[in-house]
């Protein structure tokens, strides 16, 4: 199947931006557990992390079904 952009190449970017929120939310709320002070930064993490994760996904898909 193929898309607008190479889907391969479109899941393998989709893959590295996913991680890289995840890394970034997880190291954000382990400075939370020792720094009780940030506690409103890690809720921002964790909504930031789902709003790139689920617009990186629908990007794929949309990429995948106009090819």
């Amino acid at each position: 199947m193929k898309g607008v952009l190479e889907p391969k190449l479109v899941r393998t970017i989709s893959f590295i931006i996913i991680t890289v929120a995840l890394v970034a939310s997880t190291v954000l709320c382990i400075w939370a557990i020792w720094q009780t002070e940030v506690y409103d930064t890690v809720w921002r993490a964790i909504a930031t992390f789902i709003v790139v994760s689920v617009a990186t996904g629908i990007f794929t898909f949309v990429n995948e079904k106009l090819g």
